[in-house]
């Protein structure tokens, strides 16, 4: 790694730090993995910077867990992924996860606050209807998001 790839990757991370702090209105500080958390009504998401190639940033967040892999639960994902073009839902090893990826030259404060908010919209909306129908939990419950 050089010195220059190096100053960008600080470059972004910090450049994230700010515009999430900016959304949030509050400090964020990255987990230990280098993701900013950012919680949901019922989902947990995070917000990591790539910096391979393609440079940029993915925002995920976990919709429910602990979900059992069953054919009507592939039906439903399926069915979310081909109505929300630009992010995907996937299942894996129980984890419902809501996915969506941005180049890095498109990452500003409009299109950071739509992403994390497209995410967490779809994770909380997916996520209690799954674990009611299949089973599992979302990651947060509903009644400690409203005492938040």
């Amino acid at each position: 790694m050089d010195v220059r790839t190096s100053t960008q990757r600080r470059w972004l991370r910090s450049h994230l730090s700010t515009l999430l702090a900016t959304i949030t209105g509050e400090p964020v500080t990255a987990d230990g993995d280098g993701d900013f958390p950012v919680r949901g009504l019922t989902s947990q998401a995070w917000v990591r910077p790539r910096t391979g190639d393609p440079w940029g940033v993915q925002v995920f967040a976990t919709a429910a867990r602990d979900v059992p892999a069953r054919v009507a639960v592939l039906r439903e994902i399926n069915e979310q992924n081909a109505a929300h073009l630009g992010t995907r839902v996937y299942w894996v090893e129980g984890l419902v996860v809501v996915d969506c990826f941005v180049f890095a030259d498109a990452v500003t404060e409009e299109t950071l606050t739509a992403v994390v908010g497209r995410v967490l919209h779809l994770a909380d909306s997916i996520g209690p209807v799954l674990t009611a129908l299949h089973g599992g939990t979302t990651f947060h419950s509903a009644s400690s998001a409203s005492a938040a």
